[in-house]
């Protein structure tokens, strides 16, 4: 299949996930209060939707330190920050997949005539997990940067390992900062 063919594909795809999350009223309850009563409310079963509706704002373009910060809210400093850190991996992940399966790798051998854009892609092939570190250690789980390197021709196994050691450090400050009462939204 051609690459625009499955780029027209891909935004079809997050358009209609969008659509029917306003259709249903699903974004609606995507608000910092919303999700610190459902998962209060929810328990134990609580970490497992934390984590779905994790993974589904990421694919709605909703920035990940916001689940963080809730994280942290809900759940306290440790468990907070242990649940953030659990659940952005897996979201990235599930971005990763549906976006490298519908999308495929257009940007692989992309030839950019901008040097400051090119560099950055670059490295990704020689330096795959040490780029993709800096990048997380700056943009976290940043939809269009999950959307970005799914794209890419770097590996799952690379993209993985650079996500849990890049999103980390930040996430657990934030979760830690929210848990101790820290409201930064």
């Amino acid at each position: 299949m051609k690459p625009w063919m499955r780029l027209l594909l891909l935004a079809a795809f997050l358009g209609g996930v969008y659509a029917i999350g306003k259709m249903t009223g699903f974004t609606d309850e995507l608000t910092v209060d919303g999700i610190r009563e459902s998962m209060r409310e929810a328990g134990l079963g609580g970490f497992f939707v934390f984590i779905g509706v994790f993974c589904i704002g990421q694919l709605l373009y909703i920035p990940g330190f916001v689940f963080v910060m809730v994280a942290g809210l809900a759940y306290g400093p440790l468990w907070g920050a242990v649940a953030s850190v659990i659940a952005a991996n897996i979201s990235v992940a599930v971005s990763f997949f549906i976006v490298r399966t519908i999308g495929g790798q257009p940007l692989k051998d992309l030839n950019i005539k901008r040097p400051f854009l090119q560099r950055p892609l670059d490295h990704l092939e020689d330096r795959p997990i040490r780029s993709m570190i800096i990048i997380r250690l700056f943009l976290w789980a940043v939809p269009p940067v999950n959307y970005t390197l799914a794209m890419s021709g770097v590996s799952f196994r690379d993209y993985q390992i650079a996500a849990a050691i890049g999103m980390t450090p930040p996430f657990v400050i934030l979760s830690v900062l929210a848990g101790l009462g820290f409201n930064l939204l």
